[in-house]
């Protein structure tokens, strides 16, 4: 249904959120007190960690508006124009049952099979991962996970997601975001503004277009290795920083925002379940520090997440979201612009990257049909200052022998060719969905940026790496469909559980700048055949249920 159908009409739905406190002026805590409270949330650096691709409608959300999922979602986590506004209303939209009626609390289950076209050449999981995985056909609970969702006290609410992997045996903080909204009018204009703190870039952002939301919505953690690289945004520090900011929300139409994204600590990221081997700074090569602590074979995580900011990043977003009837249209852009350590190595500058996307988004929703349009570019300049000088550094270090006090050589980081490089992103989809319970998915997904032999690999130079021709190029298509039997609603004692059964197919395209042999390894036997590295042999089918209750 369109956003005004849920109500009756537009006006009306203003007046159902003021009056459930969704932006009520009337908070039972100060406005500044919220505010207060906000901005020592993100003075302290809370802990925040965040898996891509794991996002959930959840039941507490259901049972505290009094609305089915279908209500906030078209094929969930895809949201609707009534759901976008109840995440930017910090998720504390009433009219169903109160918090001392029902705890916003809820849990999910996310059982898998993975099958790859061709068997992995080794079980893919690492040395303190899932420890039962085989090079093809795997059954695995791949999550597990509680949430807190819901309103907190007030203008304050949030969405709060522990989880944990079985593929990599840990338990982590997963998306989390908290915000402050209310409403004021400035010059006889409507405005909904907030603060907000979330862990990672575009956690917050209520469109389906960027990289946190973005399509597919979940994907294999067996699946293989190979993927195409991204730009810093996509996948860069999701979990690993804080990030604080402020939004309006104009006319109910015009969004934007500005917020700014923080470093954790090796210790904080050991804290909220990120691996990190060793918290001592002196200690520059892990895998010797592992030798010697560790036992023969004993599995350990080496360091920690690659990469760590060097200073506060800016962020922004901009959105302009009209809509007519039962269509609404989003034409928007962002950008980031982070500062980056590469490999925690001090002495060799930052790499500084800017990120720029530009993404639309067209829905059209009445009583039966859903159809959303999805379009995204991402933009990436690099000027990798440090994992240049890192790469001359090893080079110096392998010629003259240099050895730390391990006896190994020193650890340097990353190393490129180039001391700047350029990535672009572009993804699209369109997705329909019949009566809130059928949906079909098509994607399309591409990478393209500068040749570089010591970044990506180069196997006419004998520099090893995944690219034969030192591209990053990759493109593909991703085709899923999925029944949802309770997003109107479930029967039974429990009305507000939650369930997807999916079936998702990646087809790859053309991987690091090849199709066949894109690796320039040549053959090789990989325990049923002997074969090259083909783009074709990764394409996998994924069987996933989302179970929510």
């Amino acid at each position: 249904m369109h956003v005004a159908q849920l109500i009756g009409n537009k006006r009306e739905l203003e007046d159902v959120m003021t009056d459930a406190s969704f932006h009520g002026r009337e908070s039972n805590i100060p406005a500044l007190l919220v505010f207060g409270v906000v901005g020592l949330m993100g003075a302290a650096t809370l802990g925040l960690a965040f898996a891509p691709h794991s996002a959930e409608a959840i039941p507490s959300f259901a049972r505290q508006t009094g609305q089915p999922c279908a209500s906030c979602h078209t094929a969930f986590p895809e949201l609707t124009p009534f759901g976008r506004r109840f995440k930017l209303g910090g998720y504390t939209m009433g009219g169903g049952m109160s918090i001392e009626e029902a705890p916003p609390i809820a849990a999910m289950l996310l059982p898998t099979f993975t099958k790859t076209k061709v068997q992995q050449d080794s079980p893919p999981t690492n040395p303190d991962g899932y420890p039962i995985a085989h090079t093809n056909d795997n059954f695995v609970m791949q999550q597990v996970s509680l949430f807190y969702g819901g309103q907190i006290y007030g203008n304050l609410g949030a969405f709060v997601q522990g989880t944990y992997d079985k593929a990599s045996q840990h338990t982590y903080l997963d998306n989390t975001d908290i915000r402050y909204a209310d409403t004021t009018q400035i010059g006889g204009i409507d405005v909904l503004y907030g603060l907000d703190v979330n862990n990672g870039p575009t956690v917050q952002d209520v469109w389906n277009t960027t990289p946190a939301w973005g399509f597919p919505y979940v994907a294999s953690t067996l699946a293989p290795a190979f993927a195409p690289p991204g730009t810093q945004i996509e996948s860069g520090f999701g979990g690993r920083s804080v990030g604080t900011g402020a939004y309006v929300f104009l006319k109910d139409m015009l969004y934007l925002e500005a917020s700014a994204y923080n470093n954790l600590s090796k210790g904080e990221l050991n804290a909220i379940g990120q691996p990190c081997a060793n918290n001592s700074d002196f200690v520059q090569n892990a895998q010797a520090w592992a030798a010697q602590y560790y036992q023969p074979n004993q599995p350990y995580s080496i360091a920690c997440p690659s990469n760590s900011l060097a200073s506060a990043s800016p962020y922004w977003r901009v959105a302009l979201e009209p809509s007519w009837g039962d269509h609404t249209l989003m034409i928007g852009a962002f950008g980031f612009y982070p500062q980056v350590l590469p490999g925690r190595v001090m002495g060799y500058g930052v790499d500084s990257y800017r990120d720029i996307g530009f993404d639309a988004q067209y829905q059209y929703i009445n009583d039966v049909h859903a159809l959303t349009l999805k379009v995204s570019r991402i933009s990436e300049t690099q000027n990798l200052q440090a994992t240049f000088a890192q790469g001359v550094a090893g080079q110096a270090i392998n010629a003259l022998g240099i050895v730390n006090a391990f006896g190994l050589p020193p650890l340097t980081g990353n190393a490129s060719s180039n001391p700047t490089n350029s990535l672009t992103s572009f993804k699209a989809s369109a997705a329909y969905v019949w009566d809130h319970t059928i949906s079909g998915t098509v994607g399309y997904f591409s990478v393209r940026g500068t040749a570089d032999g010591t970044l990506y690999g180069n196997a006419l130079l004998g520099l090893s790496g995944p690219s034969a021709y030192g591209s990053p190029d990759g493109k593909g298509l991703i085709f899923d469909i999925a029944y949802m039997p309770f997003s109107k609603g479930s029967p039974g004692l429990y009305p507000w559980a939650n369930a997807k059964i999916g079936l998702s197919y990646t087809h790859y395209l053309q991987l690091y700048g090849g199709t066949t042999n894109f690796d320039g390894l040549g053959t090789y036997y990989n325990g049923s055949s002997w074969r090259s590295h083909t783009a074709t042999d990764n394409d996998t089918l994924f069987l996933y249920t989302w179970i929510a209750f």
